[in-house]
């Protein structure tokens, strides 16, 4: 196993770490792009073991998945259909004029409940492909 994949496997659960405490201190926003920035890395850690090279430059989980998926590795598909709410949170959770406001506006409880959910999902299955 690549040391490169375990550091970015590790970096993604101190994410999803940081996405429950923002969630549980009612910063909703914050827990949904910390939750898809869990998701890009340990899409990232992936490329060392799937695709034997670098992780690409994207930020974009769906593209990322979809470049792993050409290689084999595949995602449960109830976490594969929502893998692609993740991709606004990059943006919207940021930038007020992405998120035609304030950001912390633009999330709400569930959405992030939601988002976090799916990447302990995704993170959970991946550690188990990167891990071996």
């Amino acid at each position: 196993m690549r040391r490169e994949a375990l550091l970015w496997l590790e970096a993604a659960k101190d994410d999803i770490d940081d996405a429950k405490h923002m969630f549980n201190a009612g910063r909703y926003f914050r827990a949904a792009f910390l939750a898809q920035q869990a998701v890009e890395k340990v899409l990232e850690a992936l490329f060392f073991t799937v695709r034997r090279e670098e992780p690409s430059r994207l930020h974009t989980v769906t593209e990322l998945y979809s470049m792993l998926k050409e290689h084999g590795f595949s995602l449960p598909s109830d976490l594969e259909q929502q893998l692609s709410m993740l991709n606004k949170y990059y943006t919207v959770t940021r930038y007020p004029d992405a998120a035609n406001g304030l950001p912390r506006e633009s999330v709400d409880m569930l959405e992030a409940e939601r988002a976090i959910k799916v990447a302990i999902g995704v993170i959970e299955h991946a550690g188990r492909s990167i891990q071996g």
